[in-house]
């Protein structure tokens, strides 16, 4: 099997809404067990059957070292709360800051602000929904705001997406630094 052959840790991506199936937490908590799996990033925003990962990796004793990650740009605090180890949210490619800031305040037990730096991230995903629903699906609305957001912050000299997806329009763009400027980006 190429995850018992690898030379580098493997780690289980459960994203299903770009595969249309959900990783069952019993068959990772099994590849874990077995030693093809050293972690998983959870994108799926099943809290509860990452919770299940979560406890099984810190409670079961073939499980030492396992990683457990989430990609779920606004369930960061819970999922930390939850015992995660971090956090992987594209999002955070927008707001580092933001994201490290999060991740001190729930390491530091400060859930009261912890809360409050979620929510303000959780407004600025909005951004990912700034593309018509009726020219482009969700991912182009997603990627195409990230890009635009890095390019309106300037750490990026383009914010051209890769084909098939569709651009942003210039009224979307302008939407997406409405969502920045609301959260303090620009």
């Amino acid at each position: 099997m190429l995850a018992t052959a690898s030379p580098v840790p493997v780690l289980a991506y459960d994203i299903p809404s770009a595969v249309h199936t959900k990783l069952a937490p019993e068959l990772v908590l099994e590849l874990a067990a077995d030693g093809v799996l050293a972690g998983l990033k959870d994108s799926s925003g099943d809290l509860g059957g990452f919770r299940r990962v979560v406890t099984a990796a810190r409670t079961h004793p073939g499980l030492t070292g396992f990683t457990a990650l989430t990609g779920s740009e606004v369930v960061v605090d819970a999922a930390l709360a939850l015992g995660a180890d971090g956090a992987v949210p594209g999002l955070a490619n927008v707001d580092p800051h933001g994201y490290v800031r999060l991740y001190r305040l729930c390491r530091a037990g400060d859930w009261e602000r912890a809360r409050a730096e979620q929510e303000r991230l959780c407004a600025l995903f909005g951004l990912a929904g700034v593309g018509d629903p009726a020219r482009m699906g969700g991912s182009s609305s997603a990627l195409g705001a990230f890009k635009a957001a890095l390019h309106l912050r300037g750490v990026i000299a383009c914010p051209a997406t890769a084909e098939p997806q569709i651009p942003l329009s210039a009224d979307e763009v302008e939407r997406v630094g409405k969502f920045l400027a609301a959260a303090g980006l620009l």
